[in-house]
């Protein structure tokens, strides 16, 4: 602690002065197309002092030199001389086209009706609290009716849902797999990321494969006046961006950001064994706008690899009793490349057309002497969007597309099955197996209208997707329907009802041996009833209550000659509540409560008895709760700005524990060497609740005239948060297997 009061007292003597010279200068900032006031627009001085404009566009600044530039996304930087007061700023948007009779101005998100929505801004993921590796994942977990299994995971539940039931979508590119490290990580990283709107339920249909959730991001765009970028430097990765116009200020722009893990190879410096290789990562988007008179060209690309190779020594009496070592190694390589054209026919027809493929390469093996596995696998996905979006009048936006997804990949998969069995024997066997998905086809299309019913009353959104799957040949009809009623201004009510699919693309599951070519879609039925209230000019309180209705579900059988059935079912329902001081002002946040009940039930199974094998713990016939059930979960965000460069963030997380299987005795079978365990009621115990409070303190750095540091500490109190138990090898004692403690992370960005 001497340390930390000794390097803050240092920044503080170092920059007091300048604050005590500054001056202070007012203004407001508006769209100088229709004269609306603009929020969030930065004002930036030549030393990195910046303001933020608030719902009213007006900032305040305290400078020592007046010479400021003033940005925000999707308008052209502005650079002038501020007077001490009464400046009013006029911004101008990048995306207006002149045409013969007509502007056309690139489409905005308007949509009338908005159920279960959440939007994130830059400013607010990039000042709400980092996690140990930056990622969007972490701010998007705290949004209401979304849960994660465990510190270390980006992986997102929602309202009962699975993380493959939600959809990824990257500037119009849907993204088949966002995850590095089996979902510690994503690929969405926060020093790129423009905006994020996420659905939680009741989204409309020009979106397929989605059961849960919508997770929209868009990445920046280049800068088309200047070069300039950053370098950002953290504890664990280090981050390169590079923005500027391509070719000259009026043919496009582009954006360049590069990421790579180097606290592996700090750590690797200490240790000389050959075989070891720490987890890491590396990846690249590139993003290149094009504008051709009325059309916009897109470029944009996504390149990850990701690896390690490690050998770990069970410690003695833990584990398994006849494994002495294991072998663990993987890399996966994944690029992700589209191209779109935004045409604009007229000022109400636009037609987008978004053509796109998914690369993915990787091996992975686990030996441990006793069921080693190896899997190579690879795999390619192209993707064909094509969007028709008309404004009819101010009653209707119609909306229809079609969407095909070809498919090819092939695996090979070896390895060993070891199963005790009925008689106190184990069962083994080697299986050497090859997969081959010989272009499998998803395609569909679209049709929704949001229109106006009664003019600032009610509103609806009716929309309807046609699906059909190759693999299956099986047809798709999902209908979908929303509602909304203004009562006031600022106050609404909303209601949903929707059939959201999704096929089995996993090519083991649809695989005629390892799999069932027979499975059917899964499906969910929405129903949302919720209500948003203005009780102030930038307070909102928001509240969704849902109930999802699951059939078809995909679970696993024991049977060979089955593998997979569509018999599981079950349902979802809750509250979730959001009370947001928007971004803008002194300070902003968030807190949230969310209320889940969500069951499952297995209506019919091969009795594991007729194989040989045995009896499953998993409930057969009878309703159960998923191990990712969190009943209560809580979430408070609060960011202060005590100037424009001195901040403080704090995140306070709180959320029931997870459900799991108790161990209440063991069996020792002599003939393999191993006590078998005996479990209690599945999903019968809870672990602890989960509490953690991060703090992140955001300063300037010294020495640069444009750049900031910042130091955070996660999980402050050091909670002992459980996230499994390991027990002995005769299941006598368990021990508590805790998620991260107490970290302090930092950083700095130098800007250029």
């Amino acid at each position: 602690m001497r340390f930390l009061t000794i390097i803050y007292m240092f920044f503080f003597f170092c920059l007091a002065p300048a604050l005590l010279w500054a001056e202070t200068y007012t203004g407001t900032v508006c769209n100088g197309t229709t004269q609306d006031p603009l929020a969030n627009a930065v004002i930036l001085d030549s030393q990195g002092r910046q303001a933020l404009t608030d719902v009213d566009g007006c900032f305040r600044l305290d400078t020592e030199n007046p010479k400021v530039r003033i940005k925000l996304a999707g308008f052209q930087e502005k650079s002038l001389v501020l007077q001490k007061a009464g400046n009013t700023i006029e911004l101008y948007e990048y995306d207006v086209y002149e045409m013969d009779q007509f502007v056309v101005t690139a489409e905005k998100d308007e949509e009338l009706i908005k159920i279960s929505k959440q939007k994130l801004s830059r400013e607010v993921i990039k000042q709400t609290t980092v996690s140990l590796f930056p990622d969007v994942m972490k701010v998007v977990q705290l949004l209401p009716g979304v849960t994660s299994t465990h510190e270390f995971s980006s992986l997102l539940f929602v309202r009962g849902g699975d993380p493959n039931e939600v959809l990824a979508i990257l500037d119009d590119m849907v993204i088949m797999h966002p995850y590095l490290w089996g979902g510690a990580v994503s690929i969405f990283n926060p020093n790129l990321v423009e905006s994020i709107d996420f659905y939680s339920g009741g989204f409309s249909a020009e979106w397929p494969q989605a059961m849960s959730a919508i997770l929209k991001v868009k990445n920046k765009a280049g800068n088309p006046e200047q070069h300039q970028g950053f370098i950002d430097l953290s504890v664990t990765t280090l981050d390169v961006f590079v923005e500027g116009p391509f070719w000259g200020p009026e043919a496009g722009s582009f954006m360049l950001g590069l990421r790579r893990t180097h606290y592996d190879l700090i750590i690797g410096l200490f240790f000389q064994d050959e075989n070891l290789v720490f987890p890491f990562f590396y990846d690249g988007q590139f993003k290149l706008n094009l504008p051709f008179d009325n059309n916009m060209i897109a470029i944009n690309s996504i390149y990850s690899f990701e690896g390690m190779q490690m050998s770990v020594k069970p410690e003695e009496g833990y584990g398994s009793a006849n494994v002495e070592e294991m072998e663990l190694m993987y890399s996966n390589l994944n690029v992700n490349l589209s191209v779109s054209s935004d045409y604009r026919i007229s000022e109400n027809l636009s037609v987008l057309t978004l053509l796109g493929v998914y690369y993915n390469q990787g091996e992975f093996s686990f030996d441990d002497s006793f069921s080693p596995f190896n899997l190579d696998r690879e795999q390619m996905i192209m993707q064909l969007r094509h969007v028709w979006q008309w404004e009819l009048g101010k009653g209707h936006k119609l909306r229809t597309g079609l969407y095909y997804f070809p498919a090819i990949g092939e695996a090979n998969l070896k390895r060993t099955i070891s199963l005790p069995t009925a008689n106190n024997t184990r069962y083994e066997e080697s299986i050497e197996t090859k997969l081959e998905m010989d272009w499998v086809n998803f395609a569909g299309l679209f049709l929704q209208d949001e229109m106006t019913i009664i003019k600032d009353l009610l509103f609806a959104n009716p929309s309807m997707n046609v699906q059909y799957y190759t693999a299956n040949s099986q047809w798709l009809v999902n209908p979908r329907l929303m509602f909304k009623v203004k009562l006031q201004e600022g106050w609404e009510v909303t209601l949903a009802s929707g059939i959201y699919s999704q096929y089995p693309l996993s090519a083991q599951q649809i695989d005629n041996e390892l799999g069932n070519s027979d499975l059917l879609a899964e499906e969910a039925i929405h129903y949302i009833l919720g209500g948003k209230i203005n009780i102030a000019d930038d307070f909102t309180v928001q509240v969704d209550g849902y109930y999802k209705d699951y059939r078809n579900l995909i679970v696993s059988d024991d049977d060979p000659d089955i593998n997979y059935t569509n018999h599981e079912r079950g349902y979802a329902c809750g509250l979730d509540v959001m009370i947001k001081k928007e971004f803008g002002g002194k300070w902003d946040g968030w807190l949230t409560y969310s209320r889940l009940k969500t069951r499952r039930r297995i209506d019919q199974r091969t009795d594991p008895a007729t194989l040989g094998m045995p009896e499953s713990n998993t409930p057969y016939q009878e309703w159960y709760a998923p191990s990712t059930e969190r009943p209560h979960t809580m979430n408070l965000i609060a960011n202060y700005n005590f100037t424009e460069k001195w901040k403080l963030a704090l995140t306070q997380k709180f959320a029931s524990g997870q459900l799991y299987t108790p161990v209440v005795g063991a069996v020792y079978q002599p003939a393999i060497n191993e006590y078998i365990p005996v479990f209690g009621e599945y999903n019968s115990e809870r672990y602890p609740p989960y509490m953690s409070t991060d703090i992140k303190l955001t300063m300037p750095l010294f020495g640069l005239e444009s750049g900031y540091t910042y130091l955070q500490v996660s999980n402050l109190f050091n909670v002992q948060n459980v996230n499994s138990y390991q027990y002995k090898t005769d299941y006598s004692e368990k021990r508590e297997i805790n998620q991260l403690p107490r970290l302090i992370i930092g950083g700095m960005r130098w800007e250029f």
